[in-house]
């Protein structure tokens, strides 16, 4: 089962998370069909997502929009604290690599556009923040924590893609100096950094707990660990009471031309079917009201 780890380090001036979602990940190829490029992108800003949904307390949750004008379209994920998270792309048959034949997320996601990251923190409003994309996935998120959140943060993500398009490797890493973090503890930061350039290998070889380890020795605490996955709560109920906002005259136009219809989930890809009796009766309870 995939896990995110919660813990303070460096005599507790410093927030980690760290996360596996090569499951998560392998859901989300198999739900939508992602050729490795998409499988990259999205299984990065999913990876993204946990953590950040993790940041939040209690029921709150989080969706990340974003729009590099690549050819992958939009990529749109949700995450909640509990550790379910969901998401997809407009253009899953992507695939590029780039000039040291890797995967080429930049040419993908494309590098200009937006990223929105949207918090639903259950008050009055939506709180919104917006910053320009380059499409290096990673930095973006360093940038958004830095100009939206003012949180000086190290953020490492890393996935590896076989050829049958699942991930054997996807995890990522967020490091955050807390507001009370001394000299010596951002001189310590800036030390480790080297030793992060080898992740990919480290989530290869190592348990979350044993990264950690290395990083930190013995100077760190976990307080939470949380379980990960792709979960979507789309229903046929919920696309019922959708269906009934088209109003009587669409449903009628449905029922003389197709006699039913096939609703798709965006997220997960799941089918709903509604045949002409459902439909019928979708009529019958809008007259009724």
């Amino acid at each position: 089962m995939d896990q995110l780890i919660k813990a303070l380090a460096l005599n507790k001036q410093v927030r980690v998370y760290i996360a596996n979602t090569l499951n998560t990940v392998n859901t989300a190829v198999v739900k939508h069909d992602l050729w490795p490029s998409a499988t990259s992108v999205l299984g990065k800003v999913l990876t993204m997502a946990s953590i950040m949904g993790a940041m939040l307390k209690n029921d709150a949750a989080i969706t990340i929009k974003l729009n590099g004008n690549g050819y992958i379209g939009n990529v749109v994920v949700d995450a909640t604290s509990r550790g379910t998270v969901r998401g997809y792309v407009d253009h899953p048959h992507v695939h590029f690599v780039n000039n040291r034949g890797g995967l080429n997320d930049e040419m993908t996601l494309g590098n200009h556009g937006m990223m929105d990251v949207i918090k639903d923190l259950k008050l009055k409003d939506l709180f919104t923040s917006s910053i320009e994309i380059t499409g290096d996935i990673a930095k973006d998120f360093t940038y958004y924590f830095y100009e939206s959140e003012q949180t000086k943060s190290i953020v490492c993500l890393s996935i590896e893609v076989e050829t049958n398009n699942l991930a054997s490797i996807s995890g990522g890493l967020v490091i955050q100096l807390l507001p009370n973090a001394s000299e010596d503890t951002i001189s310590t930061l800036e030390k480790l950094v080297p030793l992060l350039n080898d992740f990919r290998e480290q989530m290869r070889s190592s348990s979350l707990s044993d990264i950690l380890s290395f990083l930190f020795h013995e100077d760190y605490e976990i307080l939470e660990t949380i379980p990960v996955s792709f979960s979507c709560p789309c229903s046929k109920e919920n696309f019922r009471k959708a269906l009934i906002t088209l109003g009587t005259h669409n449903l009628e136009e449905i029922i003389q031309e197709d006699h039913q219809i096939e609703t798709v989930c965006h997220y997960c890809g799941e089918k709903y079917l509604f045949n002409e009796l459902e439909i019928k009766q979708l009529i019958k309870e809008i007259k009724n009201e």
